[in-house]
């Protein structure tokens, strides 16, 4: 493969982060309530999915022998992903609840909300753009970006409902081996069905992963009601700070870290 896909990818990868910095400036009355035990379990999460994904592109690559699609590897990869949407339909809860204490009119936290699933959906067919450009083939047609994103504005009605949210998020798990099984055209491939050949590097459909989110949002109101913690709990330790930090910049560091292991991994490959 030639320097040039690479050096477009980087590029673009360069682009987001500055494209991703400006649009967080522009937000107005943006209000959060943050909890120390969230963002460091949502760092542990995405150090998991760092983890992984280095693996499976290395593998995807033909660089390493790994076996990433059975065995730990991927009950480790389905772990990740559940504990990562499971933490952002939380923090769609602690969002919720801090933009009512913000003053902000229920009208106005759903358009908020809703502009930011779209915010993340943009991002998700950025990854999509770009992958499909760089891969000849394994392009990311609805990952984990584009499930948060979507998933987002689908769980808007079920903020203030999280027992509701709980059953219906049960009902979507329960679906997702079902629809797992039926092959269906590429443009359903958001929703769970995909043609028989289908790889991505990312896959996470709605069904069963939209459950998930919805979990978080039944847990999020469970444990933080009203955006206060329901009962108290010890600091997180020192060592934990790097994660989270991690966990308070996740999606700048998602953005960037795919371009980053393709950029790397590409480079190697190129130069041996």
């Amino acid at each position: 493969m030639s320097g040039d896909p690479i050096d477009a990818m980087l590029a673009c990868g360069r682009a987001m982060l500055v494209s991703f910095r400006e649009s967080r400036s522009r937000i107005p009355g943006r209000v959060v309530l943050r909890f120390p035990e969230v963002d460091l379990a949502r760092g542990i999460a995405l150090l998991m999915m760092l983890v992984y994904h280095l693996l499976f592109t290395a593998r995807y690559l033909g660089m390493l022998e790994v076996e990433v699609l059975t065995g730990f590897w991927r009950w480790f990869a389905y772990a990740t992903a559940a504990l990562f949407v499971l933490i952002a339909g939380l923090s769609l809860t602690l969002s919720e609840s801090a933009r009512r204490r913000g003053g902000a009119s229920p009208r106005e936290v759903t358009f908020r909300i809703a502009r930011r699933g779209v915010e993340l959906v943009g991002w998700g067919l950025l990854i999509t753009v770009v992958t499909g450009v760089v891969l000849e083939r394994g392009a990311v047609i609805f990952g984990i970006l584009h499930l948060i994103g979507v998933g987002t504005v689908l769980a808007i009605p079920f903020l203030r409902h999280p027992v509701i949210a709980s059953m219906v998020g049960i009902a979507c798990i329960l679906l997702g081996p079902v629809v797992s099984t039926i092959p269906g055209p590429m443009w359903l491939a958001w929703l769970g069905f995909h043609p028989v050949d289908f790889i991505s590097l990312d896959y996470v459909p709605v069904l069963p992963w939209f459950g998930v989110l919805l979990l978080g949002v039944g847990l999020g109101r469970l444990v933080y009601p009203g955006g206060d913690r329901r009962f108290p709990i010890a600091p997180p330790p020192d060592w934990s700070r790097p994660l989270t930090w991690i966990g308070r910049h996740t999606l700048a560091i998602y953005l960037l870290h795919e371009p980053v292991i393709l950029g790397v991994l590409l480079t190697w490959q190129h130069l041996t």
